[in-house]
C-alpha cells in the first residue's frame, strides 16, 4: 500500500523515476544514522539530461523552473531509495 507521501505525489501527477545509477565516483546518497545526504542530482529524464545552459541565455526562466523541478523529483527518488519509504523522512 502506498504511503501518505506517495499518495500525495500521485494526486499531483508526479511519479518518481527509477533512481539514477551512480556515475564514476559519484555516490547518489549516503546514510549516516538517521541522516540521508543526497548529491549529484541533475535534470535527468529517461536517462538523458533534459536541460543544459544558463538561465536567460540558453534557458528561459520557465525552462529553468522545469529543470529545477525535475532535479527535485530525482532527489526524492534517491531519498526513497535510501529510506525505503518517504513517510519515514522527517
Amino acid at each position: 500500500m502506498a504511503g501518505r507521501i506517495a499518495a500525495r505525489l500521485a494526486e499531483l501527477g508526479i511519479s518518481l523515476p527509477r533512481p539514477a545509477a551512480p556515475h564514476a565516483t559519484n555516490v547518489p546518497f549516503s546514510v549516516t544514522g538517521k541522516l540521508v545526504v543526497v548529491s549529484g542530482q541533475i535534470p535527468l529524464r529517461d536517462g538523458a539530461i533534459a536541460y543544459t545552459g544558463k538561465v536567460g541565455v540558453d534557458l528561459t526562466p520557465e525552462a529553468a523552473k522545469e529543470a529545477a523541478a525535475l532535479c527535485f523529483v530525482n532527489l526524492l527518488a534517491q531519498v526513497q531509495a535510501a529510506a525505503g519509504d518517504l513517510d519515514q523522512v522527517k
